[in-house]
């Protein structure tokens, strides 16, 4: 189902000052806060909409990109949930013929049962089952946008490990019966939890399914258009920058950015252009400028 426009959700025009905004989401947030109506879905879902199309509109950048490219501006969901909705602290998933869980380090009721209970320290599934081990694994950016496979050892055995590709730094994947052996015979082994760390890119950054980049072109370039090279994911690609363009545009790459997970489907790559003015020129860029400044003068009157 198509996403509703961020300001018709907030009930705001276009132009809308920070205020307004901010005033339409306190309304909103009033009305249908969870607390207030409670076990009532479509008012969750309405204010999470509306937690949803503000996270967006107050910030200035992200409301820029919006305003440009809608909501593929902004990783088609304000950069929040990666699974587009649902628990945010766990979701089942199958990949590559290996089955396991997300978990973003929540804790759920096995934990506080077993907690409670001393079932292992994560699982209420009877005294006979091992306990869960906690490991962790650093994978490169373009790893965790492509995926990728890695042997980890853990208790002395060793666990290849399949990588989706979209996943996020600071997720967990959960190995059912990966982790420790049962104390007693006929015991079920317990799980292993794996966070992925993802190592920061030289230039790239990623927001949701975005990717996002700068370059910066001499002034002359952007007033005059030009081409200019551009690092993504798939390798260096040639961006045509048209005539007049401002500081801060921001172009689209369609299919350049981050997959969702489970999808094939990827987001754009977002490059912001920067303007180079120069600071010291010589006698004959000055004599220039200024020729420059008075045709401009005489032009526009």
């Amino acid at each position: 189902m198509s996403k509703r426009d961020y300001y018709e959700v907030l009930g705001v025009q276009k132009g809308a000052s920070d205020d307004e905004i901010k005033k339409a989401f306190r309304k909103l947030a009033v009305k249908y806060h969870p607390d207030k109506n409670p076990g009532d879905k479509e008012a969750e879902a309405k204010f999470k909409e509306a937690n949803e199309a503000y996270s967006v509109l107050s910030d200035k950048t992200k409301r820029a990109r919006y305003d440009q490219f809608g909501h593929a501006g902004v990783g088609g969901a304000g950069g929040g949930d990666p699974f587009g909705g649902g628990n945010p602290f766990g979701g089942a998933y199958s990949y590559g013929g290996q089955s396991f869980n997300f978990d973003f380090g929540g804790g759920g009721l096995d934990d506080i049962l077993g907690a409670m209970f001393g079932f292992g320290g994560g699982g209420f599934r009877g005294a006979r089952r091992g306990r869960d081990l906690q490991t962790s694994i650093t994978i490169d950016f373009k790893e965790a946008i492509f995926g990728t496979s890695k042997t980890i050892r853990v208790d002395g055995k060793d666990i290849k490990l399949k990588i989706p590709a979209g996943i996020y730094d600071g997720q967990r994947i959960r190995l059912n019966g990966k982790g420790g052996e049962a104390p007693q015979e006929g015991g079920q082994r317990g799980d292993l939890y794996v966070e992925i760390r993802v190592r920061a890119h030289k230039t790239l950054t990623r927001e949701g399914d975005l990717i996002l980049s700068e370059v910066t072109i001499p002034m002359v370039d952007a007033v005059l258009g030009c081409e200019v090279d551009v690092e993504t994911v798939d390798g260096q690609i040639t961006m045509k920058v048209p005539a007049g363009t401002q500081p801060g545009t921001n172009f689209k790459l369609s299919g350049h950015g981050a997959p969702r997970l489970g999808s094939d489907e990827r987001g754009p790559q977002i490059v912001t252009v920067n303007v180079e003015i120069p600071k010291n020129l010589n006698r004959k860029q000055r004599e220039l400028m200024e020729e420059f400044r008075g045709a401009k003068r005489g032009i526009f009157g």
